[in-house]
């Protein structure tokens, strides 16, 4: 029963483009197809009209986003950073509780991955060792965006 059902889930055409886009991703790196497989079941997609917020700040951080298509603008105060198809952002919703920093609007139309922690959890829970990947990846890009270097 599981073999027909894996069968079928790796000969379903829009399974095998989502898989092919989220292996691009940074912090699904090092995943194996059986396990990039088991994120895009867990993918809600949406689509973002062009001017639309995607949440504000002090809102609950409880989902990680990821572009599919278009352009984002997170907005902190005075400073903004854009992503673009391919980008990630919310990611700090994996660890733990916490509220956004900034606002996100969609410069224009856009697809959007969202992730629901909870979907994560049950998949870490499930999996360890994807769960252990992914959260490797994490620290690697907490890292570096910190400007972390070995000495």
């Amino acid at each position: 029963m599981i073999k027909k059902l894996l069968k079928f889930l790796f000969t379903d055409g829009i399974l095998k483009k989502d898989i092919a886009f989220l292996k691009k991703i940074v912090l699904f790196k090092n995943l194996s197809e059986k396990h990039l497989a088991k994120v895009a079941l867990i993918v809600f997609k949406k689509t973002y009209l062009a001017g639309e917020k995607i949440y504000e700040v002090h809102q609950e951080a409880n989902v990680v986003y990821i572009v599919k298509s278009g352009h984002v603008r997170l907005n902190a105060g005075s400073d903004g950073k854009f992503v673009e198809t391919g980008d990630f952002f919310g990611e700090i919703s994996l660890v733990g509780s916490y509220k956004h920093n900034c606002s996100a609007v969609t410069l224009k139309d856009s697809e959007l991955y969202l992730i629901y922690r909870a979907k994560f959890d049950d998949m870490f829970s499930s999996n360890g060792k994807a769960g252990l990947v992914i959260m490797k990846n994490l620290a690697l890009i907490f890292a570096k965006r910190l400007e972390y270097s070995e000495i």
